[in-house]
């Protein structure tokens, strides 16, 4: 019964360290966390164009001619052919049936997506704006970005692995141990999360509407989890 025990022990330990591999000698395990906050320069959005016809070509070409007049609107906003994605399309029938079983025809429903990178972030409402004037029935997938992300994500790195070396040490520390060089290190996720800075008054400043609207600042957050081993001196 006691090896059974033991085993179930093992069994149910190992996942919590998988994938960082383990001395046979005194050791600790610790995860350090690394954030860094930054302000956006940047936004990607997707705009959905729908159309509803008796036939399927009618459906098409009318959300063929929104995208049209989106795309040849795009150029005073500055962005590059590289940004823009407009290569989907779907179509098909919108089809019912009776209690009966008999088939009845709603008609043809045709859409397309067009994905956009805005460098000019102070021109969003009037991207938006400018979306939904072509056409557009809604928009969605808004994401905020900074061309300096592989920096920012550089330096949240750093903070993890500083932070983990600060928990090994002082945990270390409190045990009456000496703290042994690395074993190996695991990392372990990486994140990008955008939110909006609380009580502040900073504001995105829009353009182009009659009535602007007006966006409080968002903020990009970097995210880094690092895994560490480290001996420890007898």
């Amino acid at each position: 019964m006691r090896q059974v025990f033991l085993a179930l022990l093992f069994v149910l330990a190992a996942p919590t360290f998988a994938g960082t591999p383990l001395p046979d000698a005194p050791h600790i395990v610790v995860s350090g966390a690394g954030e860094v906050t930054a302000k956006p320069d940047s936004a990607r959005l997707s705009f959905q164009f729908e159309s509803r016809a008796a036939q399927p070509l009618p459906a098409k070409k009318a959300v063929d001619q929104g995208v049209n007049r989106l795309l040849e609107a795009l150029s005073r906003f500055g962005i590059a052919d590289g940004d823009i994605e407009a290569g989907s399309l779907q179509a098909s029938e919108d089809v019912d049936y009776t209690d009966s079983g008999k088939r009845v025809s709603n008609g043809y429903e045709a859409s397309r997506t067009v994905t956009v990178l805005l460098t000019r972030i102070d021109q969003l409402n009037d991207l938006i704006d400018t979306g939904l004037a072509a056409g557009a029935t809604n928009f969605r997938n808004l994401q905020f970005e900074s061309s300096r992300a592989a920096e920012f994500r550089a330096e949240a790195k750093r903070k993890a692995i500083q932070n983990a070396h600060a928990q090994a040490r002082d945990t270390s520390v409190a045990f009456g141990a000496a703290l042994g060089p690395i074993y190996s290190i695991d990392s372990i996720t990486s994140q990008v999360e955008f939110g909006y800075q609380g009580g502040t008054l900073d504001t995105v400043v829009v353009t182009g509407s009659s009535a602007s609207g007006r966006y409080v600042q968002p903020t990009v957050e970097y995210r880094e989890n690092v895994r560490a081993v480290f001996e420890l001196k007898r």
